[in-house]
């Protein structure tokens, strides 16, 4: 009842429809086809985030796949080596899938909204523009374990504070008189 109540974060928006309707399509792709269309998550990442690591998995991942797709000829049909070439393709299908969905989750994830607790803001508001509840941080003291400090009032809270005890005053001495009241002799 007295101080400040803690502020909680604002909900953070998450992924668009949309994001999750090319996650969801490209995953069954990949999926669906056992592996054969595997370098389609690769090459969503590499033009999503642009490196040059992403672009050499890509490239490597492509290679990777083609010459599995090459073990599975058909004058290799009875042969081991066209049983090796579908365990490839299906271990980059399962492998590929899982880093496109980790990589992808990541990459839209949206920032924090606040900065962590002990950077500068305090984790107390009550109604008030975080700028005014920041804490000045002193340059002389060392930083290992920092003191709690009391989030400073603002002038305004002063009036406030004596408004709202009036009303709760009030309210008190209403309830008194209440005749319904059942600790003062009503029903």
């Amino acid at each position: 009842m007295h101080g400040h109540a803690p502020v909680t974060p604002p909900r953070r928006p998450g992924p668009s429809a949309g994001v999750i309707a090319v996650r969801v399509i490209i995953c069954a792709l990949m999926v669906l086809t056992c592996g054969f269309l595997a370098w389609i998550g690769m090459l969503r990442i590499a033009i999503m985030r642009r490196g040059g690591r992403d672009w050499a998995l890509f490239w490597a991942q492509l290679v990777l796949n083609i010459a599995c797709l090459a073990t599975l000829e058909q004058r290799l049909a009875d042969h081991w080596i066209s049983n090796v070439g579908m365990a490839g393709l299906l271990l980059q299908m399962a492998a590929v899938t899982a880093y496109y969905l980790v990589v992808d989750i990541r990459h839209h994830r949206p920032s924090p909204a606040f900065p962590p607790y002990g950077q500068g803001h305090a984790p107390y508001g009550y109604g008030y523009p975080a700028s005014a509840m920041a804490v000045p941080q002193p340059a002389s003291l060392p930083q290992s374990t920092p003191l709690p400090q009391p989030p400073p009032v603002p002038p305004q809270a002063a009036p406030r504070i004596e408004q709202v005890r009036a009303e709760l005053d009030e309210l008190s001495d209403l309830l008194r008189k209440d005749p319904k009241n059942p600790r003062e002799g009503g029903r």
